[in-house]
């Protein structure tokens, strides 16, 4: 398992090397005033153990009594832990981070776990894949509309029939109460094989469309229709459009050959 990474950021450099300035000087006290009680020349209770030491080479250093060496602080003869050349590594955590205003390294670790789990809760879920678009489905219902671009002929099978609804869908309004008598005219301007009622009840049982209980209104559910249904909404635009321009086609012509 990989160990966890912190970032340090500190908003002023000179800030932190005053904080730190004053945790070394704060470490270093102790051990200072150890060696100015033990062993001194004006303590008078100081052994003749302490006593300063003689360096080799000066004169009568050979019959000079050779200081002890002074164990730790706990006897082991290790090096004092307080010492500032021998700070541990949580201790120069807890400086660093009581620098930029956390009370010592747990705290900024928790602060900055919570930190990544409020940004994970705030990260937008990642958006689903598109559904493949199965354009031979989308051509056989375009077959059951006609030149004019309206619905020719009730499909047969249910996923055709769900796909050619959708373009009825469209033909609603969007965002409006619609009466029965505008809902069924709206549902009879879409087709030519004579049955509203049956598009009427489709579109209600699939949560297409909303009515009252009583019947009397109707409104068409906003919602993102499936990708299929987008790729015959297209076409059947683009048919139309074709036909349209087709057909400004001939006007022209006929114009030209008239004059």
């Amino acid at each position: 398992m990989s160990r966890p990474r912190f970032p340090f950021i500190a908003k002023d450099v000179s800030a932190l090397a005053r904080s730190l300035q004053r945790e070394l000087a704060a470490c270093a006290m102790p051990s200072e005033s150890a060696n100015l009680t033990d062993g001194a020349p004006n303590n008078p209770g100081g052994s003749a153990g302490d006593a300063p030491r003689i360096p080799a080479n000066a004169p009568g250093a050979g019959n000079a009594p050779v200081a002890p060496r002074t164990a730790g602080a706990h006897g082991t003869g290790r090096t004092n832990p307080r010492d500032p050349g021998h700070i541990s590594h949580v201790q120069l955590l807890n400086m660093l981070v009581r620098a930029v205003g956390y009370r010592n390294f747990q705290h900024y670790r928790a602060q900055f776990a919570a930190q990544e789990r409020l940004q994970r809760l705030a990260a937008p879920e990642p958006a689903a894949p598109e559904e493949p678009v199965d354009l031979r489905r989308v051509e056989r219902a375009a077959r059951h509309f006609g030149p004019d671009g309206l619905l020719a002929r009730w499909p047969g099978k249910v996923s055709l029939q769900r796909l050619c609804l959708w373009w009825v869908w469209s033909r609603l309004p969007a965002g409006q109460e619609l009466t029965g008598t505008r809902m069924d005219d709206t549902l009879r301007a879409c087709h030519h094989f004579g049955d509203h009622a049956l598009l009427r009840r489709w579109l209600c049982d699939l949560g297409m469309a909303t009515r009252t209980p009583d019947g009397r209104q109707y409104r068409r559910v906003e919602q993102r229709p499936p990708q299929e249904a987008l790729a015959l909404l297209q076409h059947l635009r683009d048919r139309e459009r074709l036909a349209r321009q087709a057909g400004h086609t001939r006007q022209i012509g006929r114009g030209v050959t008239a004059a």
